[in-house]
């Protein structure tokens, strides 16, 4: 009797932490060109305090502006070793949500290829090789340039 109560309960448990994690799986798909213009260009996103320069996570803030016209500027909220604590680029955003961005300076000034993802609360910056870049809360996106 003890034996069944213990295999129901285990078998129980089981399918319920099945059933949670079911329930709590999510596919995320990047944002489209029309989405990428509607909730980042002509505004300022600032990001949390993780990012990613010349390939190492760094603990600073990021925070960009992207006008209509393909240009870009950029500040860190501290200076970084060995890099400008601003710098100014230029932009491209594919159909498929896909942007290209060229800073002067950061990463080399090697173009960048990178992805936004969109949560209910935030965009997850991940770049084309699947590497982590930043997060910009959506309470913290500004209209207009304010860097």
């Amino acid at each position: 009797m003890k034996k069944s109560i213990m295999v129901v309960t285990a078998i129980t448990a089981l399918a319920s932490l099945i059933w949670s994690s079911a329930c709590l799986a999510v596919t995320l798909s990047p944002i489209n060109k029309s989405e990428f213009e509607k909730s980042i260009i002509n505004k300022t996103l600032t990001s949390i305090p993780t990012d990613n320069l010349n390939g190492r996570t760094i603990n600073n803030t990021f925070s960009f502006y992207l006008d209509n016209q393909g240009h870009a500027w950029g500040k860190m909220s501290v200076k970084p070793k060995d890099e400008p604590q601003t710098d100014q680029g230029t932009y491209s955003v594919d159909k498929d949500g896909t942007f290209h961005l060229t800073w002067q300076h950061w990463d080399y000034a090697k173009t960048l290829c990178g992805h936004l993802f969109e949560t209910q609360n935030a965009y997850i910056s991940v770049d084309c090789d699947n590497v982590f870049h930043t997060v910009f809360m959506k309470e913290n996106i500004l209209s207009g340039n304010h860097l």
